[in-house]
């Protein structure tokens, strides 16, 4: 008989919809800022302020939600920025574990897993970004520490984007 070894390794996937979004998000502003700047009438004010607040956008959101993660047998890899990040790889056991917070939007409830070591998050998951969320969230849940629900505020939210 042989003896087989299944190496576990399964990659985190993006919502086609999500990254969608995400494109039409990103060129929009420019859209605008250039109608603007052709038009007779228009002023720049918003238009620069719109660009502002997608800079801004990227910036933040996208530095603390939008992450790759690929999850082997001892070890989760994470890249940030919808995995055009420096991968990092983090051992199972120097993890503290994971934190779950529930967020509601227009478009319906959405959860999220945010990965800890020593205290500060250092990945993320979201039924929101990835279409393999649940098999993705078993597998967490089986190598490491659920530490529990958080309850979701703007002002808790805010403080974690500069960390």
């Amino acid at each position: 008989m042989f003896n087989e070894v299944f190496i576990m390794n399964i990659k985190s996937k993006f919502n086609f919809f999500t990254i969608f979004i995400i494109c039409w998000i990103t060129i929009l502003p420019f859209l605008v800022v250039y109608l603007s700047a052709t038009s007779r009438v228009a002023g720049m004010l918003w238009p620069v302020l719109f660009v502002a607040f997608i800079i801004f956008f990227w910036l933040t959101v996208f530095r603390t939600r939008a992450y790759k993660v690929e999850i082997e047998d001892d070890s989760v890899i994470v890249k940030r920025y919808f995995g055009a990040g420096k991968s990092v790889v983090y051992d199972f056991t120097t993890l503290d574990g994971f934190i779950t917070l529930i967020e509601s939007a227009k478009g319906g409830v959405y959860e999220s897993l945010f990965i800890l070591k020593n205290g500060k998050r250092i990945g993320s998951i979201s039924s929101f970004y990835h279409s393999n969320f649940e098999e993705l969230k078993s597998i967490l849940s089986d190598k490491l520490n659920d530490i529990g629900e958080r309850e979701s505020s703007f002002t808790g939210e805010c403080t974690e984007l500069f960390k």
